[in-house]
């Protein structure tokens, strides 16, 4: 039946299934506005666009060989259904699996099965492209039957459950590779050309391409007009990477020979090259990618800055790159230019001499032993390749300089200003706090209920529920945790103060991961030696907040991450690290599991032993309780990594753990089911203090020094205060203050020393003989707030607060004493 003009011939089957599954009443508009709106200086791009493709498949799967390619022929028959695949499909059809949804969007097995016949399709015909199998009429009949058999299959399963990986990234990836293996033959059927067996293939394979328009369905008005830029916009699974990376978006617009649908890639790919915050994620052109800290967004609010945001931009990067030459080409602007940097810089915090820093994606317990690049390395040396015009003189020089140190795993960028890639940072959209020098780096993953946590998923990590609940790392070499989380106890993450218990876990898919329920988390970093952050933790469900679509299983209920509360804070003073804890308190405390806050659980790479003053005791294999009341000036030391040491005032005991631990690797993420040679056990330092079954307004205080050299005999820093109002210390030298100020917090007194703000906030306040420097950060992103008020020793010190697209960000003043 001829539906509209241009050749284009749609059968009834065709149109039947695709109107009433797809779900939108505008379908057959799509062929009709590609061919009208294809003329002129655009039509003729679009023919050399179809002949690139012609020439380069898409993300397709790997080709076959001749004898390959002619034992996957004899196994097609007449009838374009895979003889090997048929006990598949009829087990499918009793279970009446087709017209099922799935739990999770990655478990969907008709999806993936019928993925994978149209992908045998793809490999057929692309060995007969290349001469490795005989193109008979008879075989190609077969061909398209089989395109249009298994093509049924999918357009006639119903959308009442979200069809996402399968449908709308193999599924149309592997139809406009067919489509393009095939380009002769398709051009013959759009001019109403061949048998009726390629006319409904080439029909067909349009239906399964444009799913990667139409897949999932969001129930809101872009379903009625899916080539719209709103459609790709506001929605998790339509930004980012999964909005241009894993959808054939440009393939099946030249398969179309649609200007609309190049029109509105081309501004979607330009607009994505942009950064988002919390305050102006309504307004935000994507809600997901480059964040404006410097890091980025995937899944919601979560930082998986190496997968999603680099996925979605470098996708963007490369297709602007493909219609360079063409009506759609586009320059960089300077926005464009300025999310790149933005990134480019603060990504690199992320990241410690050829390895990511744990627990920034899905995949962190996956064995890791050698050196990679950094992630963004391929997008990076493709910015400087093609784009590097559109950044200033100063920019390609840094831009240059970063390739150079990227290509040797050493990201150092000496020459540059303190706060921009070394010295102390405030992620404020992350809620991460952290310290990178050349000896060391330092991250702290705070909570908050404005970030989501970090998420998990059966087929990758099982046991990510600790992540963002203060996680602290201290990393010398990059590779401390990576090569024992096999054998961590995830209770005892470092840093984190959580109820004991990992065998009571049970494994889910949780996509929004863990949070905290209140909205306080603050960093105040003046970009060189010193920092100052803090939070109020109390665990959530990341789906509990309003307005989430992906809300992962939620029958696995893990009591036991819940229940419980702390206010965390910590102090970055040179090369020591100040952790203190208040108002620890069990809200269930007949719950079995004591609470606990581990100092660190790390790779045990060297000699561990107690120093006190010069004098050694080493540290035998095995668990050990140390009085903490009674090791006054004792540190804990891996010679050549870090020393720590309990702060008596605050806390009654500190445990230390040099063991060998057995580790499972497969069970924490599923990839390493793949691999072999795994170490069996795993040798680990582990501390923490205990605070018991019931504890209720209890304390911790501990220091980590960062330094190579031995740690001062005598602490450089006092505790001025660490309760529910106020956590702060100040240098012995009384020259540097450090506080959190929680809500409700009164005025800060020590000798020589009154303190008092106007907004809850985290402050660092570094004197010298002239001048005082002052960092502040307001703990509660309060779009409102346009200035913090400190009092000083009586002098009154304003400080006006970041807005808009900034808002939560550490800004330093200086002010004459």
């Amino acid at each position: 039946m001829r539906l509209w003009k241009n050749h284009v011939q749609v059968s009834d089957f065709v149109v039947r299934k695709a109107e009433s599954q797809f779900a939108y009443s505008n379908y057959r508009r799509y062929y009709q506005e590609a061919r009208c709106h294809a003329g002129g200086e655009k039509k003729d791009a679009v023919k050399k666009l179809r002949e690139y493709f012609s020439q380069h498949p898409y993300r397709a799967v790997k080709s076959i060989d001749a004898s390959q390619a002619i034992q996957m022929a004899s196994l097609l028959g007449e009838d374009g259904r895979f003889s090997d695949l048929n006990s598949t499909e009829e087990q499918f059809e009793r279970e009446n699996a087709y017209q099922q949804g799935y739990e999770n969007t990655t478990d969907d097995r008709v999806g993936i099965f019928i993925a994978g016949a149209l992908n045998r399709i793809y490999q057929l015909a692309d060995a007969c492209r290349k001469g490795r199998l005989e193109k008979t009429s008879e075989f190609t009949d077969k061909l398209w039957k089989a395109v249009v058999h298994y093509g049924n299959l999918e357009i006639s399963r119903p959308n009442d459950k979200p069809r996402f990986h399968a449908s709308c990234f193999a599924i149309p990836t592997a139809a406009v590779n067919i489509y393009f293996a095939c380009t002769e033959d398709m051009d013959r059927a759009e001019r109403g050309e061949g048998n009726k067996y390629l006319k409904n293939a080439c029909d067909m394979l349009k239906v399964l391409g444009l799913q990667a328009y139409t897949q999932p369905l969001r129930r809101d008005d872009t379903d009625k007009n899916v080539v719209s830029v709103e459609r790709f916009r506001n929605h998790v699974w339509w930004v980012g990477g999964n909005a241009l990376a894993y959808r054939s978006l440009l393939p099946v617009a030249v398969m179309y020979s649609s200007v609309p649908m190049l029109d509105v890639l081309a501004e979607v790919c330009q607009r994505g090259i942009s950064m988002t915050s919390q305050i102006t994620y309504d307004d935000s052109f994507w809600t997901e990618g480059f964040t404006a800290d410097g890091a980025g967004w995937g899944h919601g609010m979560q930082c998986l800055i190496w997968g999603y945001p680099i996925d979605g931009t470098s996708s963007a990067l490369n297709m602007l790159g493909m219609l360079n030459g063409t009506p759609w080409a586009k320059q960089l602007s300077r926005e464009n230019a300025d999310a790149l940097m933005n990134f480019f810089r603060g990504g690199s915090w992320y990241y410690r001499d050829g390895y990511r820093l744990p627990c920034l994606d899905r995949n962190s317990y996956e064995y890791r032993n050698k050196e990679e690049a950094i992630p963004y390395y391929k997008m990076l040396r493709n910015v400087v390749k093609n784009w590097l015009s559109s950044f200033s003189p100063e920019e390609q020089k840094e831009l240059q300089q970063l390739l150079a140190e990227a290509e040797t795993n050493r990201i150092r960028m000496k020459g540059t200003e303190k706060g921009v890639y070394q010295g102390t940072r405030w992620f404020f959209n992350n809620d991460d706090l952290m310290k990178h020098t050349p000896d060391y780096h330092l991250m702290i993953n705070m909570a908050s209920v404005r970030c989501d946590g970090l998420e998990s998923a059966a087929f990758a990590d099982n046991y990510n529920f600790y992540p963002t609940d203060g996680m602290t790392l201290f990393q010398r070499h990059g590779n401390e945790y990576f090569q024992i989380m096999g054998g961590w106890d995830v209770t005892a993450s470092p840093g984190v103060t959580a109820r004991e218990g990992m065998e009571r876990l049970t494994p889910v898919t949780n996509w929004r991961g863990y949070c905290s329920r209140h909205n306080f988390a603050a960093g105040a970093a003046d970009g060189a030696d010193y920092a100052a952050g803090g939070y109020i933790f109390e665990k959530m469900h990341g789906a509990d907040k309003e307005n989430v679509n992906d809300k992962g299983d939620r029958k696995v209920k893990n009591e036991l991450l819940y229940g419980f509360k702390a206010y965390k804070g910590y102090f970055v003073l040179g090369d020591y690290l100040v952790a203190l804890g208040a108002g620890v308190t069990n809200n269930c405390p007949d719950m079995e599991g004591h609470i606990r806050t581990t100092l660190d659980q790390t790779a045990r790479v060297a000699p561990v032993y107690l120093w006190k003053k010069g004098k050694k005791t080493d540290v035998a294999k095995g668990s050990m309780l140390l009085d903490a009341r009674k090791m006054k000036d004792t540190w804990v030391i891996q010679e050549g990594q870090f020393a720590y040491q309990g702060l008596p005032e605050y806390q009654a005991n500190l445990y230390v753990a040099s063991e060998s631990c057995p580790a499972h690797w497969a069970k924490m993420n599923a990839r390493n089911k793949k691999k072999s040679g795994l170490p069996e056990k795993v040798s680990v330092l582990r501390l923490w203090t205990d605070h018991g079954q019931s504890p209720k307004n209890d304390t911790y205080g501990y220091t980590v020094y960062l330094g190579k050299d031995e740690p001062a005999r005598k602490l450089p820093f006092e505790v001025l205060r660490n309760d529910t109002l106020i956590q702060a210390v100040r240098s012995t030298d009384k020259k540097v203050v450090e506080a959190v100020f929680y809500p409700e917090a009164p005025v800060l007194k020590a000798k020589g020393l009154t303190l008092e703000v106007s907004a809850p906030c985290a402050l660092v306040l570094r004197e010298t003989d002239t001048e005082c420097y002052v960092s502040v950060t307001d703990a509660r992103m309060d779009a409102t707030l346009k200035e913090i008020t400190l009092v000083w020793n009586g002098q009154k010190i304003v400080v006006p607060m970041p807005q808009g697209i900034s808002c939560g960000k550490s800004v330093t003043v200086c002010v004459k004493k």
